[in-house]
This record gives C-alpha cells, sequence and structure tokens, in this order.
C-alpha cells in the first residue's frame, strides 16, 4: 500500500509520541540503582510500527524514535552524556527487529512452524538484544557506579523479553490497521471479550495469592486460546496477563513478588520484574507455535473450501458429466449433467459401480479402462461404451478416468469425465457407410471423401481439410515408369494413414493429389498434423528395381464448413500458394 508524505509524517509522529510513552514508563517503575530499565518494550512498539511500512518511510519513523528516546534517557535516564549512544542502540534493535520479522514472516509464516520460531527467538529474541547489550553495558559502565555485568544482564532481559512478548500482537494489529482490514472477523468479538476477561479475572485470582503452582492456570488458557481462539486473541491474551500481573506485582501481591531471590546487587522489586518478564515470555513462546500451526490449517482449509466451492460451480454447470469413483469404480459423486445424459438421479448414483452406465455387452471394457487407470496412476485411461437412458434412448459416451493419490502416492479413488459422443459415432458410421475404396492404394476415393466431408461440415463440428499433392510426380512417371509411380503413391497412402490421427479420413482425389479430412480440430492443429505427415513422407524410402525413390508434398489447408466446395476450393488456393513458393511445404487458407 503506499504511503503518501503526509500520512508518512503522522505515522512518524505517532511513533515518536508512543516511543516517547513506552519508555518514559519503563524509566519510571523499572529503573534501578542509576542504570537501565529492567523493563523496555519501547524498542517492540518501534519493529511494530516499522514493519508493515515501505522500507522508504523508514527514516522519519526511526528519527522520531530517536528524538523520543534522546529526551526521555536525558530528561529522566542516564542523561545527556550516554544519551547518543543509547540512542542509537535502541534505534539498531528496533530496525533490526523490524527488518527480520518482515523476512522471516514472508518467507516462512505460518507454513513453516520451525523456521519462523527460530528466527524469532534466536534472532529477534537473542541475538539482536544480546548485541545491543553488549553495546549499552559498556556505554553505562562509563557512568560513576555504574558497573558492565548488571547493565549487560538486566539490558538483555528487559529488551529480549521485551520484543519477544510484545511484537507478535502488535505487528498483527498494526498489520491490520495499515492495510484496513478487519481485526477480527464478525461475530468474534464477544468471543474476544469473554476471552479476555477470563484471562483478566484468572490473572486476578492467581497473584492474589502466592502459591506458584497457580502460574501455570494462565498458561493453559493462553494454550487453549492458542487451538480454538482467533490467533489476535491467542496472542492478546499474555498481554492482558501482563497487565494485570504486572500491576499487582508492583503493590506486591502474587506468587512472584512473594518470592526472594537470592541476588543481592539487584532490588527485589527488579528481581520480581525479570522473573514476571520470563514468565510472560514463556507464555508467548508456548503460544506461538501452536497459533502458526493453526493459521497454516485454517488457510488450508480455506483454500480447500473455496477450491471446493469452484469445483462444484463447474460441476455443476458443464455439459460433460464428472464423477468420483472409489477404488472398486463405485460412484461417490456424480455432477447433476448426468441426469441430462442418462436420466439417473445424481443422489441415487451414490454407491452403484459405475460401469452400471453401460449396457451389459460393454461393462468389461468399462471396468478394464477404470482398473488399468488405478493400476496407472498419472496416466489418463479412456473407454467408449453404449448405454440406454431410462427412457430407453441408446447412446455412446465416452469415459476418461484418471487415479486421484494422496499425499503418499496411493490411489485412493478416481476422477472421470463423461460426454456423449454419439454424434461422433453416427458420422464415423456415416463415414464408414459412404466410404468407397481406391482400387490403387486402398483408401477412400474423391466421392467417398467429399461425402464425409459434407457430413462433418454440415454437422457443425470444428473441422478442417487438407489438399496434397506429391511434388514433381511426373518425373517420377517419365524416369521410372508408371508401376514405379504406382508404387510411389501407395506408400504415400501407407505413410499418410499411419501419421494421421485415427479419426482423421486420408483420401485420393485424383492421381497424385490427396486429402485429408480432420474432424473435431481448428486450423492451427490440423496444420500439426499436417506437419508431422510430411516429415513422414520426406522420411519415406520407396524401394524400386530402379532404386529408391524419395518423394516430398505440398499442401494447403483450409477450415471445413458447411460447404465443403467453398473449403475446398480455399486449400486448393492454399496449395497453389505452396507450389508457387518453391513445394515441399505448407500453407494455410487466409
Amino acid at each position: 500500500m503506499a504511503v503518501s508524505s503526509k500520512a508518512a509524517l503522522r505515522s512518524a509522529m505517532g511513533t515518536g509520541i508512543g516511543f516517547f510513552l513506552s519508555a518514559l514508563v519503563a524509566v519510571h517503575y523499572s529503573r534501578f540503582s542509576g542504570g537501565v530499565a529492567v523493563v523496555w518494550f519501547a524498542n517492540a512498539f518501534l519493529a511494530i510500527r516499522l514493519n508493515p511500512l515501505p522500507l522508504r518511510v523508514w527514516p522519519m519513523s526511526v528519527a522520531a524514535a530517536a528524538l523520543a528516546s534522546f529526551v526521555v534517557t536525558g530528561l529522566f535516564g542516564l542523561g545527556w552524556w550516554v544519551a547518543p549512544g543509547v540512542v542509537a542502540v535502541n534505534m539498531f534493535e528496533g530496525v533490526a527487529a523490524a527488518l527480520i520479522l518482515r523476512r522471516i514472516t514472508q518467507q516462512h509464516w505460518p507454513n513453516d512452524v520451525a523456521e519462523w520460531m527460530a528466527g524469532y527467538v534466536l534472532g529477534i529474541g537473542l541475538v539482536v538484544p544480546a548485541l545491543g547489550s553488549l553495546a549499552a553495558g559498556a556505554i553505562v559502565s562509563l557512568l560513576p557506579g555504574q558497573t558492565f555485568g548488571m547493565n549487560f544482564v538486566n539490558w538483555l532481559i528487559g529488551h529480549a523479553l521485551g520484543l519477544l512478548i510484545v511484537l507478535p500482537a502488535g505487528s498483527w494489529i498494526c498489520i491490520s490497521i495499515h492495510h484496513r482490514e478487519r481485526l477480527l472477523p464478525r461475530g468474534q468479538w464477544s468471543q474476544a471479550a469473554l476471552m479476555l476477561a477470563a484471562m483478566a479475572v484468572l490473572a486476578f485470582l492467581t497473584f492474589l495469592q502466592p502459591a506458584r503452582p497457580l502460574l501455570l492456570l494462565p498458561l493453559l488458557l493462553v494454550v487453549f486460546a492458542a487451538i480454538w481462539a482467533n490467533p489476535l486473541v491467542a496472542l492478546g491474551l499474555p498481554s492482558m496477563l501482563a497487565l494485570v500481573g504486572g500491576l499487582m506485582t508492583l503493590y506486591g501481591y502474587g506468587p512472584i513478588a512473594a518470592m526472594e531471590p537470592n541476588n543481592g546487587d539487584m532490588p527485589l522489586l527488579a528481581s520480581h520484574l525479570q522473573f514476571l518478564q520470563i514468565y510472560l515470555g514463556l507464555n508467548v513462546i508456548c503460544a506461538l507455535p501452536i497459533v502458526a500451526e493453526q493459521e497454516r490449517r485454517r488457510r488450508r482449509l480455506n483454500a480447500l473450501v473455496h477450491s471446493e466451492a469452484r469445483y462444484r460451480l463447474l460441476s455443476d454447470h458443464v455439459s460433460d458429466v464428472i464423477m468420483h469413483l472409489g477404488r472398486n469404480g463405485e460412484v461417490q459423486y456424480a455432477s447433476p449433467s448426468i441426469t441430462q445424459l442418462t436420466g439417473r438421479d445424481p443422489d441415487r448414483l451414490v454407491g452403484a459401480p459405475f460401469a452400471s452406465l453401460a449396457d451389459d455387452a460393454w461393462r468389461d471394457v468399462v471396468a478394464q479402462a477404470s482398473r488399468a487407470a488405478v493400476e496407472s496412476p498419472g496416466f489418463p485411461k479412456a473407454a467408449e461404451f453404449r448405454s440406454t437412458t431410462t427412457t430407453g434412448i441408446a447412446r455412446w459416451l465416452e469415459t476418461h478416468f484418471r487415479a486421484v493419490q494422496d499425499e503418499e502416492d496411493r490411489v485412493t479413488g478416481l476422477v472421470c469425465v463423461t460426454r456423449d459422443i454419439s454424434e461422433r459415432k453416427q458420422i464415423e458410421e456415416d463415414l464408414s457407410r459412404a466410404a468407397l475404396t481406391d482400387p490403387l492404394t486402398g483408401i477412400p476415393n474423391r466421392r467417398a471423401f467429399f461425402e464425409a466431408a459434407a457430413a462433418i461440415g454440415e454437422s457443425g463440428v470444428p473441422a478442417a481439410l487438407a489438399v496434397i499433392d506429391i511434388d514433381f510426380f511426373k518425373k517420377v512417371n517419365d524416369r521410372f515408369g508408371h508401376a514405379v509411380g504406382d508404387r510411389v503413391l501407395c506408400a504415400f497412402a501407407e505413410a499418410a494413414a499411419k501419421a494421421v490421427r485415427s479419426t482423421d479420413f486420408v483420401a485420393r482425389i485424383g492421381g497424385e493429389e490427396f486429402a485429408v479430412l480432420l474432424p473435431e480440430t481448428e486450423l492451427l492443429h490440423a496444420e500439426k498434423v499436417c506437419e508431422r505427415l510430411a516429415r513422414a513422407v520426406n522420411a519415406l524410402a520407396v524401394d524400386t528395381p530402379q532404386g529408391v525413390v524419395r518423394i516430398t508434398i505440398s499442401a494447403g489447408i483450409a477450415a471445413l464448413t458447411d460447404d465443403a466446395d467453398l473449403a475446398m476450393a480455399a486449400a486448393d488456393s492454399a496449395l497453389y500458394r505452396a507450389k508457387s513458393e518453391g513445394r515441399a511445404r505448407l500453407r494455410v487458407a487466409a
């Protein structure tokens, strides 16, 4: 989302004010013996604000936070003399945490839980604050009465736990606001309020008494929310726990306030606040991997729901029948178009064998195709069969089976697509009846070709035809004689029949002139078929008593319409163009 200069300025002002207030509270309540604060959430706040913003507007927000840090450190903290160094360390931590969080989230959230957690805990929770504490400890130790060791430890614990505790929920909220998305889906606000109220009550009761084992109860609620509640709610519960538990610990209530750590160099309250942060950090770290895994599952489930909706929409509105079958061929689902095709109710077909759609004489063919698909997953199998509708109409159907495999490559069932090919079968039968054989080559002759072309053209099925001429065939006759010429014609006819598809129709329509009828074929695909035919002819070597004879062909291709004569004229014109350009080439009618 683009950020205007005014929006960037407002964001920077908000970052500066938020950083100032967060730092001021930390310095006021958790700074002891003149050293660094033992509780520090300000750098986490800076990282939260930077994370959703474009990198080009970061400097303005960082500058605002740096100014706030400088004022708080100089007026209320360690003093003006060390303020520049402390500011630099704080800015480094905030920027580094934002960069790491953005990178690991883009690459790993929520699909790679282990990688995301490693980057978050080790990168943000350890490496960044460790580097910062080394620098800060050295800077603060320059002040009178301050030691490196104590300030190093206090800085490391306070800043590391501050980043770990605040970043997840804060980033989620800030990103949602930045992209103007809903923080929570509709209907979940009441659930969120109930969960937060439950945590407030449970935290109050837990910190009202000194028994330490009861500290597990809020942790159990956090884990429960991570499993069942919205991620924002689950990550927000530790914040509620921190608010209630922190206030009660400050006023001397609860199991943490009752502890007496064996650390004479640190004030008692400082030790209590550090332990409270460790406890809160444990809550967040326990919740994060569960939240990530649940989010991954939610997204995958949502993708599956949308995929199923699209699939249902497709299957409910296509004329072909889409069916799911078990491994043994029993119907598990049939799209509504099965009723139009066969007259059967799709719900009543569930549990019945798919082969029951076929007439008795064809059921073995269907069963064999389905078994072959199961035995050869990844390779679709097809079957053509006759089927009689519930109203007694006989139809030819074609089904393509394909095996469905699970993640371990085990076949769990079949998916198949069935369509009505009665019209195509009728055309094939008409072609078969109309076909007249050329006595020399054994392929259909001119009359058969034109009758077939007229039948297909009138059917409205997309089709194409090609007119083919053997180049310089007269020279073959003149040089080798007509007997050799006849042998060349027969060899060409045999090669052409093998090169085209089984549904195509090759005929001899003149002396050395042939034609190919390509039903259910667009011009682009027809050109590819003819190219394959030309390659087969180019590779042809006809043995004759006078030696080996090789030939090439020229061809003209045109779309077949309901006027076969017109299509034939267009193909002839394309053939003439191919010859005039030097022969041994294909041309498509314009």
